[in-house]
């Protein structure tokens, strides 16, 4: 499992530059305070991301709708296959969202995938940002 050694995040006039963490290739992906601009990973209308990362296999935002509800929004890099789904938060700060018996878990550390006791994928990210550490749904 790779710890994340420290994140850069400046904010200039409303734009966030991210800095990828030691070690990892720079991104090619624009953010802004919603996500990763032009991508399915991106808080839509009056959704704002609680927290987006990527992988070097996949880019997630986790969104908050003015209802409160949270959305898991992955988009796989290799063929840019987007999924939407209804995300949790939990008690450790991580999120979890389920597609049938696939269930996604996304830390600042990782995003593993798994089906029941198998893990399917784990993908250690290589940035991490959340503006707030308040994901309550309520």
């Amino acid at each position: 499992m790779t710890r994340l050694a420290g994140i850069g995040v400046i904010g200039i006039a409303g734009a966030l530059a991210i800095a990828p963490l030691a070690g990892a290739q720079p991104t090619d992906f624009a953010t802004d305070h919603n996500g990763y601009v032009g991508t399915a990973a991106y808080c839509q209308g009056s959704a704002a991301a609680v927290a987006f990362g990527r992988t070097n296999e996949a880019l997630i935002a986790i969104c908050k709708g003015q209802d409160g509800q949270l959305q898991y929004r992955g988009v796989r890099l290799n063929d840019e296959s987007a999924l939407m789904l209804a995300a949790t938060a939990d008690d450790a700060g991580g999120f979890t969202a389920a597609n049938g018996d696939v269930v996604y878990h996304v830390t600042s550390a990782e995003l593993v995938v798994g089906e029941g006791d198998t893990t399917l994928h784990k993908q250690p990210m290589v940035q991490f940002y959340s503006p707030s550490a308040d994901w309550s749904t309520g």
